[in-house]
């Protein structure tokens, strides 16, 4: 997705639009009150920014400040500091950059009851996906979509993996003949390995145990469960900050997108029922 990195969106810098979209694609919906602590949030941000560029504060202090904002406003021993600043509501400029991602075809509207609520397009979320990396030539693009085929073909011939990837797209700016390109957008589609157990759930133990045997620490049960399907997605990204990762089922619900094939695998065990 081309975005430039100072650009404006409502008057939002587009790194705020960015990081807000992020926190809402996770959500079912949203309403302007969710978007409100984002913008406060931002301009507390800046206010402190602008604080330890002229000497006012300790850079080392600026972490605690970040996180205290309704308190430093509200406490005597801060109330007539240079730091303390009133944030005025931003209701207004919520809704304002509401309207304009609806313009934009970042948000759309959902019904949720009789309040306006909305949730997040596949626009939008590629936007929430961007880094702001420098963009690329086409021989770069053409070098990462090489080792993304390299690295799949790798995928599938490993036993110990739990997901073969039995499809890749390629869509976006990379089908057109631009040579200035800002990412990769590759769409996967991942099929489970059968496994073999006595246990009433095989696949989810296999999963944990997989997870376990990684030594990495997880933050939830669902991370554990989810391993290895985000194991294989982090080695077709290798790290890369110019690939974009999506699903194939996001560009059969938007055809709109398009997307071309460039990798189909079929299973061995699919492959044995059809002989």
């Amino acid at each position: 997705m081309k975005v430039e990195r100072n650009s404006l969106i409502a008057g939002q810098k587009i790194k705020t639009v960015r990081d807000l979209l992020r926190d809402l694609a996770q959500c079912d919906y949203f309403r302007v009150e969710h978007v409100v602590p984002h913008l406060r949030k931002q301009l507390w941000s800046d206010h402190l920014d602008d604080l330890v560029k002229r000497g006012v504060i300790d850079p080392n202090e600026r972490s605690f400040y970040k996180a205290n904002e309704r308190l430093i406003n509200s406490h005597d021993r801060f109330r007539k500091a240079p730091i303390a600043k009133r944030i005025p509501d931003q209701t207004a400029a919520a809704q304002a950059l509401i309207d304009q991602l609806l313009k934009d075809g970042m948000v759309e509207r959902c019904k949720d009851g009789n309040r306006p609520t909305y949730k997040t397009t596949m626009k939008g979320n590629a936007l929430a996906l961007t880094d702001f990396v420098p963009r690329m030539n086409r021989a770069k693009a053409e070098k990462l979509l090489k080792g993304v085929l390299e690295r799949v073909a790798e995928i599938n011939a490993r036993a110990d993996l739990l997901h073969w990837v039995t499809e890749v797209r390629v869509f976006g700016s990379y089908l057109t003949d631009t040579d200035d390109l800002g990412d990769l957008d590759l769409a996967i589609k991942l099929e489970r390995r059968p496994i073999e157990g006595t246990g009433c759930h095989p696949w989810v133990e296999a999963c944990l145990e997989m997870a376990r045997r990684s030594g990495k620490t997880f933050g939830s049960y669902l991370d554990e469960l989810f391993y290895p399907d985000t194991l294989v997605r982090r080695m077709i990204k290798n790290r890369s900050p110019h690939i974009s990762l999506h699903d194939t089922d996001e560009l059969d619900r938007n055809p709109d997108l398009g997307g071309k094939a460039i990798y189909t695998f079929v299973p061995p065990n699919r492959e044995e029922k059809r002989r």
